[in-house]
């Protein structure tokens, strides 16, 4: 999804497989935030404006990817169901929406690695007015809108794998989710990748 033209047009179009209650009621809520404008992240991957829903496309089409790799009684699996399709939807675009409101963009100092002169620069500092957690504030901020199955609250839960701040003090919980559904291991594929390779280079 990189390099798409209008990335909030293509989110919303790949919103629509969300069809549950409470969608429109999250997606209303959304817009009213920055999501649609804020950064990925204050530095590496998506530091950008608008790098949170570029990302999001990009989970979504990684997920998407590997759902389709994964095989059903040693076939591969041609086409996704409504319902699957509905659940990469969710996990793809809706996993980072703690992120939201969290990014403030900021004047800062830095040495041009050309010059050697200090110039400023617009970059972003992290304040988060709720902080819950990473993927423990994504399930709060959307179950309060619609309703989540049980793998899906998982997989957006300890998306962030090992990385998560939890898992470093005991794995235990994360091992038990991704043995309890494999959304838990595709997203958190999904969000290496498109982290890794996908949004490779767009810090600013």
């Amino acid at each position: 999804m990189n390099g798409t033209r209008d990335p909030k047009a293509d989110f919303l179009t790949i919103y629509k497989d969300i069809r549950r209650p409470g969608a429109d009621k999250l997606l209303a809520w959304l817009a009213s935030t920055d999501f649609f404008t804020a950064p990925a992240g204050a530095k590496h991957h998506g530091a950008h404006a608008g790098g949170l829903v570029v990302h999001s496309l990009n989970v979504w089409s990684r997920l998407r990817e590997i759902t389709l790799r994964d095989t059903i009684d040693g076939k591969a699996i041609l086409d996704l169901t409504p319902e699957t399709n509905e659940t990469v939807a969710i996990l793809g675009l809706l996993h980072d929406v703690c992120k939201a409101g969290v990014y403030h963009a900021e004047t800062k100092r830095r040495r041009n690695p050309e010059t050697g002169v200090w110039e400023d620069y617009l970059g972003y500092m992290f304040r988060d007015p709720l902080p819950l957690g990473h993927g423990e504030k994504s399930l709060y901020q959307i179950t309060r809108f619609m309703r989540l199955e049980d793998h899906e609250a998982l997989a957006i839960r300890w998306h962030m794998g090992a990385y998560d701040a939890a898992a470093h003090t005991d794995l235990r919980d994360l091992s038990a989710a991704m043995d309890a559904t494999p959304w838990v291991w595709r997203l958190h594929e999904a969000d290496m990748c498109a982290a890794h390779i996908d949004e490779r280079g767009t810090d600013e």
